[in-house]
C-alpha cells in the first residue's frame, strides 16, 4: 500500500522506509497476484479491475502518483468522490501543472501508463535522466561498511571503549573477532557504530562545503523519491 502516510524519510540518516505490511505479498518474478489491497487515489487500474496483476508494476504506479503529489502538492486523481476518481484513473486523466519540468513529466507519464506491461520498470526509472540530474554531487554515500580499513585509529579506540562499556565483549574478543572476520553481534555491533561514525563525518564535510544544507525544491523531491525507488527495488 505505497503512498505517502506509508513512507518516512529519515533526513540525517538519508533513509526512506516503507511501513503498513498488514496486506503485504510475498511474491516470485514473473508470478501474478490476486489480492485487492490499497488506498483508491494510489490503486492502479487493474487492481480496480479485479485482475491478476504483476507486483512491481502496481508499486511503480503508485510511485507515479506519489512523485506526481512530490511535485504538485496534490495527487493526479483527486475527484469530489470515489466515483469521479475511479473514472479518472481508470481513464488516466490527469492534469499537469505547468512549472513541472519536461524531465519529470516526462518520467511521471512513463509510471501512469494504463497498460502495465508498458509502464516503466523499476529499474528504468532508477536510471531515468531527471532523477540522475545531480546525483553524483547530491546524494550522500550510504553504503554498508565492511572494513576495518575504513575506520580511523580515533574512531576504532571511541568505538571499541563503547562496547566494553555497554559490556558487548572484552577488548580483546573484540580485537580477535576483527581480525578473523567473523560474522557475530560482536562484529555487526562493531560496523553498526563504526557507520555512525562515518555517516557523521560525512554530513560534517558536507556542511563545510555546503554552508545551507537544504538542497533546492526540485533537488530535494529527486533525492526522496530516488530513496524511494530503491527501497521498493529492495522490499
Amino acid at each position: 500500500d505505497l503512498k505517502p502516510e506509508n513512507v518516512v524519510f529519515f533526513e540525517k540518516l538519508g533513509v526512506v522506509k516503507l511501513t503498513d505490511f498488514g496486506f503485504s505479498n510475498k511474491f516470485c518474478p514473473g508470478q501474478k497476484l490476486e489480492t485487492s489491497c490499497g488506498s483508491l487515489a494510489y490503486s492502479a487500474p487493474e487492481i480496480l479491475l479485479g485482475d491478476s496483476y504483476d507486483a512491481p508494476a502496481v508499486d511503480v504506479w503508485s510511485l507515479g502518483v506519489i512523485l506526481f503529489m512530490l511535485v504538485c502538492g496534490h495527487p493526479p486523481f483527486q475527484e469530489a468522490n470515489d466515483s469521479e476518481t475511479l473514472t479518472m484513473i481508470m481513464d488516466c486523466k490527469y492534469t499537469m501543472p505547468a512549472h513541472v519540468s519536461d524531465g519529470c513529466r516526462n518520467l511521471i507519464s512513463k509510471m501512469l501508463v494504463r497498460e502495465p506491461e508498458k509502464r516503466a520498470t523499476l529499474q528504468q526509472i532508477a536510471v531515468d535522466e531527471w532523477l540522475m540530474e545531480g546525483s553524483c554531487e547530491d546524494t550522500p554515500e550510504n553504503l554498508p561498511l565492511v572494513s576495518r580499513e575504513q575506520v580511523s585509529e580515533e574512531d576504532h579506540t571511541l568505538i571499541i571503549q563503547k562496547m566494553i562499556n555497554g559490556k558487548i565483549a572484552t577488548k580483546e574478543e573484540i580485537l580477535e573477532a576483527l581480525d578473523r572476520n567473523e560474522y557475530n553481534h560482536i562484529t555487526a555491533t562493531y560496523f553498526l557504530l563504526a557507520e555512525r561514525k562515518l555517516r557523521a563525518h560525512r554530513q560534517e564535510e558536507a556542511q563545510k562545503r555546503k554552508p545551507e544544507l537544504s538542497l533546492p525544491v526540485s533537488n530535494s523531491t529527486r533525492y526522496v523519491f530516488v530513496l524511494l525507488v530503491n527501497s521498493c527495488s529492495q522490499s
